[in-house]
C-alpha cells in the first residue's frame, strides 16, 4: 500500500518561491569545517593583502546566487565551481576582489581558498612520523590546460615526488605525506586525495565453498529452475512477452574485458551482440577478459543464452554492447583511467546511452571524491547517457546488533547523477553457494549476530544481500538508488585460459557469482528495456538520463520491512523505514512495472528546466479518492570534493491540494525528490517543480524529469 513518508511536511503556504526566500549565505560548508564568514568580514588575513599574484578565492553572496551575480564576477575574474552556501570559486588578486566586494553590496565575504580546504580527510593525519612516507595521490586541477604546469611544480617540491599520469584535470603522483599541503597550496590545484584502490565488486567467496559448487553442479541444465540468472525475480518475462528485449539499445560495459576480446571468436552467447571493443587497461592491447568478471557482467546485461538454448540469457538479450576492457596484464588487476570521461566518451560515440560499471573504490565509504565529481561533471555535459555504478560489497555488522551498519558506499557510486545499485537476494535454493552465512570465513567478524548469522544468501527475494554496501553518503544523500538480485547469479564464463570461475563453474560456458557487481548489469539490462519502452511505446526519441532514472525508481518495488519482517531494530529488522532509505534506495527493480506503465502515469522530460525562483506546475484531477506517487530527478551540476554538501542546483517538488495545503519533502540534500501519498480526497491537484536555488544552471535553469502516477481507488 502507498503510504505517506515520514518526513513529508505540510504547510498552508502557496506563494511562489522568491529568490529572497532562500537562506542567506553566512556559512561556508567545507569538509575541512564550517566557516562563519560573518566573523571574517572585517578580519582578513594580512598575508592575503600582500599577495600580488592571482590565485583562488571563495566569493560568498548574501543570498542565492543569480545569473547577474555570475555575470558581474565573470566580467573581471575567472570563475570556477560552486561551494555551499551561495559561494563561487574565482581566481584573482585579493586587492581586486576586495574592491569588487566594496562595490557590490550583495557580496558577503571574500575568503582565501586555503590549502587545508583542498586536502581530503581520508589522509592520515600528518606527523613527524609519516612526513616522509610516500603514497599515491590524485590531484584535481581547476583547468586541464594547467595540469602539466602544476605537475612540473609538484616535481620541484620534493625529490621524492614522482609523477605517474597527467590526464585532463587529473594528476596521479607519488608524494611524501609531508608535501601534500605544499601541493594543495599551488595555484590551480582544487583537490588532493589518496588514490583509491579500485576493485571489481564481485563478492569474494571462500575457495573451499566454490570447490563444493563444482562438485555438485549438474552442468547439463537439467537442474535449472529459471531463477538462476536473476531475471525472474525482476520480472523480465513480462517485458519479453511484450517484445521488449532491448532491441535497438546500446549498452556499454567497462570491466575486466569481454571473453576473447575478438568479435569474430567471441563466446557464442555474445555472437552478433558486440558492436566494438576497446582496451583501457594499463599496458594492455586487448579488451579480452583473462579474469572472467567482465564476461559474467556482460552476460547479465545481454547474453543471448545460445549455449544454454535460451535458458540462461541476460535481461536485454537483443541489445548491443560496446565493451571496454580495463584489465592490466602487468598489474594483474583493474586499472581505471584517471580521466574517467574517456570511458564514457568512447562508448557514447559508438551509440551507447547506458553505461554499466561493477567496480569502485571499496574503502572510500560514502565520500564524494574526485572520481565521483568526474562522473557528475561528464554527465552534466552529456545528460542523455545513464551511467550505473555498483554500490560496493562492504556491508557488515561490526556493532553486532543484527543489522548491517550504515555508511559503506563506494565511489564513484557516491556520485549524484549515476544510478547506484545495491544487491538484493536472488531466489535460488539449489546450485551456487548454499550454506548458512555462519559458514563463511568472515562471518564471525562481519556478520556475527542473528538474524543474519544463520541466514542463507539467496532464500528470500525481499532480502538485501548482507554484503551490499549501505548509505547514506557522508553528506547525507540517499544511496543506493535501487537494488537488484546479486546473490547466486549464473551467467557467462570467460573462455580465456585460466580465467576465474568466480563462485564456481556450472559448466564450461557458465559460472556462478554474486556481489553488487552482478546486481548492476541486471539493472543495466532493465534500463535498456526502459529506454526501449520510452522510445517505442511512449514516444521519447532521445530520453534524458534523468527520465530513465526516474522511470527506474518510479517502477521499483518497496521491499520494506525486508526479509525478517517487522520485528524491530533491536531484533535485526532489515529495513526500518519506507522508501527511500539507504538500505534499498527506492526499492527493487521491477521490469513488469516498467513495461506496463499506463495512462495514469505522466512522464515529463523538461530540457528547458526551471529557473531560480520560478516554478513549473502540472494539474491532475481525481474524480474519487486516490493515491499519488511522484518522482522528480535532475542531472545536477558537479559539486566540489572539498564541500560538505554535494548538491548544487536545488529543486523542490510540491503538491498543492484542493484545500490549498501543500505537501513537500523539503529535501535540500538529494537531487531526487518524491511524494508518495495514499487516500487523497477527490479534487484538482497541482504538482509543482520549484527552483529553490539554481546557481549553476545551464542558461540559468535546471533541466529535470518528473514521473507521477495518480491512481483512483
Amino acid at each position: 500500500m502507498i503510504q505517506l513518508v515520514k518526513n513529508l511536511t505540510v504547510t498552508t503556504a502557496v506563494a511562489v518561491l522568491s529568490v529572497s526566500a532562500a537562506q542567506a549565505g553566512t556559512v561556508l560548508k567545507l569538509n575541512a569545517g564550517a566557516i562563519e564568514t560573518s566573523k571574517l568580514a572585517n578580519n582578513y588575513a594580512a598575508s592575503w593583502m600582500m599577495e600580488s599574484h592571482a590565485t583562488e578565492y571563495i566569493v560568498q553572496f548574501k543570498k542565492a546566487i543569480t545569473e547577474n551575480d555570475k555575470a558581474n564576477l565573470k566580467a573581471e575574474f575567472e570563475v570556477f565551481g560552486y561551494l555551499p552556501d551561495d559561494a563561487l570559486v574565482v581566481r584573482g588578486t585579493f586587492a581586486k576582489l576586495i574592491s569588487f566586494k566594496n562595490s557590490h553590496p550583495e557580496v558577503q565575504a571574500v575568503v582565501k581558498y586555503a590549502p587545508a580546504y583542498k586536502i581530503s580527510s581520508s589522509f592520515d593525519a600528518a606527523s613527524i612520523f609519516n612526513k616522509d612516507t610516500v603514497q599515491s595521490v590524485t590531484v584535481k586541477t581547476f583547468k586541464a590546460n594547467e595540469a602539466r604546469i602544476i605537475a612540473a611544480k609538484m616535481a620541484k617540491l620534493n625529490p621524492q615526488v614522482e609523477l605517474q599520469v597527467v590526464d585532463g584535470k587529473s594528476i596521479m603522483a607519488l608524494v611524501p605525506r609531508g608535501s601534500v599541503a605544499q601541493v594543495a597550496a599551488l595555484t590551480g590545484v582544487e583537490h588532493v586525495q589518496p588514490t583509491p584502490e579500485i576493485e571489481s565488486f564481485h563478492f569474494v567467496m571462500d575457495e573451499t565453498l566454490t570447490s563444493d559448487v563444482v562438485a555438485t553442479a549438474a552442468g547439463d541444465y537439467s537442474d535449472l529452475t529459471g531463477d538462476e540468472p536473476g531475471t525472474r525475480v525482476m520480472k523480465f518475462d513480462a517485458a519479453w512477452s511484450m517484445g521488449f528485449t532491448g532491441r535497438g539499445q546500446v549498452v556499454s560495459m567497462a570491466d575486466t574485458g569481454l571473453d576473447s576480446g575478438n568479435i569474430a571468436t567471441i563466446h557464442q552467447d555474445f555472437a552478433g551482440g558486440v558492436i566494438s571493443g576497446y582496451p583501457f587497461g594499463l599496458w594492455s592491447k586487448s579488451w579480452d577478459d583473462p579474469m572472467g568478471h567482465g564476461t559474467h557482467v556482460a552476460g547479465s546485461v545481454l547474453g543471448r543464452g545460445t549455449a544454454s538454448k535460451g535458458l540462461l540469457k541476460g535481461g536485454a538479450f537483443e541489445a548491443k554492447m560496446v565493451a571496454e576492457g580495463m584489465w592490466s596484464p602487468m598489474m594483474k588487476n583493474l586499472s581505471v583511467p584517471s580521466k574517467l570521461g574517456d570511458l564514457f566518451t568512447k562508448a557514447y560515440a559508438d551509440g551507447a546511452r547506458i553505461h554499466t560499471n561493477s567496480w569502485g573504490g571499496a574503502r572510500t565509504f560514502g565520500a564524494y571524491d574526485n572520481f565521483a565529481v568526474q562522473v557528475d561533471e561528464w554527465l552534466y555535459a552529456n545528460p542523455d547517457m545513464l551511467i550505473l555504478f555498483a554500490a560496493g560489497n562492504s556491508g557488515a555488522d561490526k556493532n553486532k546488533d543484527g543489522r548491517i551498519d550504515a555508511n559503506s558506499m563506494a565511489s564513484p557510486g557516491t556520485a549524484k547523477n549515476v544510478l547506484t545499485v545495491g544487491a538484493s537476494e536472488n531466489k535460488v535454493s539449489t546450485g551456487g553457494i548454499q550454506v548458512p552465512i555462519s559458514k563463511l570465513r568472515a562471518a564471525k567478524d562481519e556478520w556475527p549476530a542473528e538474524p543474519i548469522y544463520s541466514d542463507y544468501i539467496s532464500n528470500n527475494e525481499n532480502g538485501i544481500a548482507m554484503f551490499s554496501s549501505r548509505g547514506p553518503t557522508i553528506d547525507g544523500r540517499v544511496k543506493p538508488d535501487i537494488v537488484a538480485p546479486g546473490t547466486n547469479i549464473l551467467s557467462v564464463k570467460s573462455q580465456v585460459k585460466d580465467a576465474s570461475d568466480l563462485w564456481g563453474a556450472y559448466n564450461k560456458d557458465y559460472a556462478w557469482s554474486g556481489g553488487t557487481s552482478m546486481a548492476t548489469p541486471l539493472t543495466a539490462g532493465a534500463a535498456a528495456i526502459a529506454r526501449q519502452v520510452l522510445v517505442e511505446k511512449l514516444g521519447f526519441q532521445n530520453p534524458s538520463a534523468a527520465l530513465m532514472k526516474a522511470t527506474m525508481i518510479h517502477t521499483a518495488v518497496d521491499m520494506y520491512p525486508g526479509q525478517f519482517g517487522e520485528i524491530g531494530a533491536s531484533r535485526g529488522q532489515e529495513i526500518l523505514t519506507r522508501r527511500p532509505n539507504s538500505d534499498e534506495g527506492y526499492g527493487r527493480v521491477d521490469v513488469s512495472n516498467i513495461v506496463n506503465l499506463g495512462s495514469q502515469t505522466q512522464m515529463i522530460d523538461n530540457r528547458q528546466g526551471v529557473a531560480q525562483g520560478a516554478e513549473v506546475s502540472y494539474e491532475f484531477t481525481l474524480s474519487r479518492p486516490g493515491n499519488l506517487y511522484a518522482n522528480l530527478v535532475w542531472t545536477d551540476a558537479p559539486g566540489s570534493a572539498n564541500a560538505a554538501q554535494a548538491l548544487v542546483n536545488d529543486l523542490d517538488l510540491v503538491l498543492t491540494m484542493p484545500n490549498g495545503q501543500t505537501l513537500s519533502m523539503n529535501d535540500h540534500i538529494n537531487n531526487l525528490e518524491m511524494i508518495e501519498k495514499a487516500n487523497l480526497p477527490a479534487g484538482t491537484y497541482k504538482l509543482s517543480v520549484k527552483g529553490f536555488k539554481v546557481p549553476q544552471g545551464k542558461g540559468g535553469a535546471q533541466a529535470y524529469a518528473l514521473v507521477y502516477t495518480a491512481k483512483e481507488l
